[in-house]
């Protein structure tokens, strides 16, 4: 059930896009045509993939197996450059903290809010790409620090 709870909310936000943003979004996936919705094919090649998300607003609808605001298209969204925008995740504060009102939407407000201010700000969309380039610049001390507590309890 949750699964198909997931789907239906996707179903639900990108039928309200594509309606009131049609021409300034792409939709990508080839899942989409089943619901008559016209879409890009899905292409995994990772070159591909960092040329669609660098410089655009990106939406991100969370992970279908969980509530975790990072996750491999979240992360491949920021690693390429790309403007995030997210549906607010269980874990949302310990991830965004300061960045959560500029790029999370519980519901289709915000989102369009979001999307306007974005889409038509771009020296805003850069300093909020740098804020969020700036949360993640420690990643990989914490990465290093987590896996030497691993590898303690380990031995």
């Amino acid at each position: 059930y949750y699964r198909k709870f997931k789907l239906l909310l996707r179903f639900e936000i990108i039928s309200y896009i594509k309606k009131n943003f049609d021409n300034k979004f792409v939709l990508i996936g080839d899942d989409w045509v089943k619901y008559n919705m016209k879409s890009v094919s899905s292409n995994f090649d990772t070159k591909y993939i960092k040329q669609l998300y660098q410089g655009n607003i990106c939406l991100d609808l969370g992970s279908m197996q969980g509530s975790s605001s990072l996750y491999s298209r979240s992360n491949q969204i920021i690693e390429s450059g790309g403007l995030i925008i997210q549906s607010r995740q269980e874990d949302y504060n310990k991830i965004w903290g300061q960045l959560e009102k500029k790029i999370l939407f519980k519901n289709l407000k915000e989102l369009t809010m979001l999307i306007n201010k974005l889409s038509n700000d771009g020296s805003y969309s850069k300093q909020l790409l740098d804020e969020i380039y700036k949360n993640f610049s420690s990643s990989n001390k914490m990465i290093e620090e987590n896996l030497d507590k691993i590898t303690k309890i380990v031995n």
